[in-house]
């Protein structure tokens, strides 16, 4: 059975599976409870739609980065040690991503989505100390 800790409104605020200070046990059913879990839920696929719309931001800034280095407008050593570190560090994943495409074919990608991109298209063996 179902644990509830109410307002006190007597509106749901948490659910626990197990007996805990302030909570009473509900019947699965109860109306409350399914309201709780409801809006909750509608809750969760807005921040899962916001976490996607952050994602694919995050590859357009990526994109944007190498375009502004591959302009000269910055070299890549300009930027804060922090963010170096975190763009080699999606720069090294998403050679990997190629790597596993390329020997096993497209993988299931989110809509929309291509595999590679700008930064992994920078060869390895550049001598080129703008972009690394």
């Amino acid at each position: 059975m179902p644990y509830v800790v109410r307002d006190g409104e007597g509106n749901v605020r948490a659910v626990f599976d197990s007996p805990v200070d302030g909570a009473e046990e509900v019947a699965p059913d109860d109306p409350d409870l399914g309201a709780f879990i409801n809006q909750n839920a509608q809750t969760g696929m807005v921040l899962d739609e916001w976490v996607q719309s952050d994602l694919e931001l995050v590859r357009v800034v990526e994109d944007l980065v190498e375009v502004l280095i591959d302009k000269g407008v910055f070299m890549f050593n300009e930027l804060p040690g922090g963010a170096q570190r975190k763009l080699n560090t999606r720069r090294g994943r998403r050679k990997e991503m190629d790597l596993m495409e390329s020997l096993f074919g497209e993988m299931a990608l989110p809509e929309g989505e291509q595999g590679g991109g700008t930064i992994a298209d920078i060869p390895e063996d550049s001598d080129d100390n703008s972009i690394l």
